[in-house]
């Protein structure tokens, strides 16, 4: 729960970043179901500068399609309302990024690590089958918002912290907690709250650290034989059977994350930060059927997920 003090100071904060007016109108324009493609794409066309980058990440390695896109309106032909609905909100999450000038923080370093997220959640959601694989890349990117939020307007907190950190070797959410009572998950809800995102994706930031989701035990399997195996079923397992499936997702890219070195910036080295990953998801990701699914090079796989999001790794 988000301290009242930290409270206090982000609502009187003047300088917090905002949605740019004409991507907040684009937001909302994706979202009416009476939007046209042809409306939707001469709004975009009003910032020549929101346009280039829309047809640039559009025709990245990212979507893989091997024609040009020459045309906003042919963008949202091919790729669909929601990939441009991930696209806006990955541009506008980029420029907060580069707007961030701390001394005590490589934020470029950290922003390697949140297009990792992304792409990695985006990743599994395909595979997996969650059924909007956008909305995970969105998700992983801007799941540890809340740190960056400290790094920026709370950095006599956030050095207290790592000093806590190395005092004690702690992860960095006990760390927070001691040092701010809430953590950089409280912080991150509130400011997608603010920029009135969608509720899952709120939910994948405040409850990616947790142990439990809402006062429930993350979901276990106590009968192995009964173990799915089948893609369909996995797909299945994830979407019905696991609260918060994108949350789940998110809190998968980041143990990779750890894994693959993206995440030094955390001072980790003794304890890591929970992570909701339910145990049925670790029991489906450590089944021998999945693993020859994935096959034996996922790490690999991750790598050149990541490597294709060049358009969104550049601050």
């Amino acid at each position: 729960m988000l301290n009242d003090r930290i409270r206090t100071k982000l609502e009187l904060m003047k300088q917090l970043p905002a949605i740019p007016a004409v991507a907040s109108v684009v937001l909302q324009a994706i979202d009416n179901p009476d939007t046209s493609g042809i409306y939707l794409a001469k709004l975009i066309e009003r910032d020549p500068a929101l346009t280039a980058r829309v047809l640039s990440v559009a025709n990245s390695p990212f979507y893989g399609f091997s024609r040009k896109i020459s045309t906003v309106e042919l963008a949202i032909v091919l790729l669909g309302l929601s990939t441009i609905k991930e696209i806006i909100i990955s541009l506008i999450i980029q420029g907060v990024f580069a707007r961030v000038k701390n001394k005590v923080f490589d934020i470029n370093q950290f922003w390697r690590y949140s297009v990792f997220c992304g792409s990695t959640a985006r990743y599994f959601a395909r595979r997996l089958g969650y059924r909007v694989a956008g909305e995970a890349f969105v998700a992983g990117l801007m799941h540890d918002v809340g740190i960056l939020i400290q790094a920026e307007f709370f950095t006599n907190e956030f050095l207290e912290i790592r000093e806590h950190q190395l005092k004690w070797g702690v992860s960095y959410v006990e760390a927070e907690l001691t040092i701010l009572q809430c953590s950089h998950t409280d912080i991150g809800a509130w400011f997608a709250e603010k920029w009135q995102l969608p509720s899952q994706l709120i939910d994948s930031l405040y409850y990616h650290h947790s142990v439990d989701i809402k006062d429930k035990e993350p979901l276990t399997h106590s009968n192995e034989s009964n173990l799915m195996t089948d893609k369909q079923d996995i797909a299945f397992h994830l979407q019905q059977e696991i609260e918060q499936p994108l949350t789940a997702l998110v809190a998968l890219s980041e143990l990779f994350a750890g894994e693959l070195g993206f995440k030094q910036w955390a001072n980790e080295s003794e304890n890591s930060s929970t992570l909701y990953i339910p145990s049925i998801l670790i029991e489906q990701l450590t089944s021998i059927q999945l693993k020859e699914y994935f096959g034996n090079n996922l790490q690999e796989r991750l790598i050149e997920e990541f490597d294709s999001a060049v358009e969104f790794s550049r601050l």
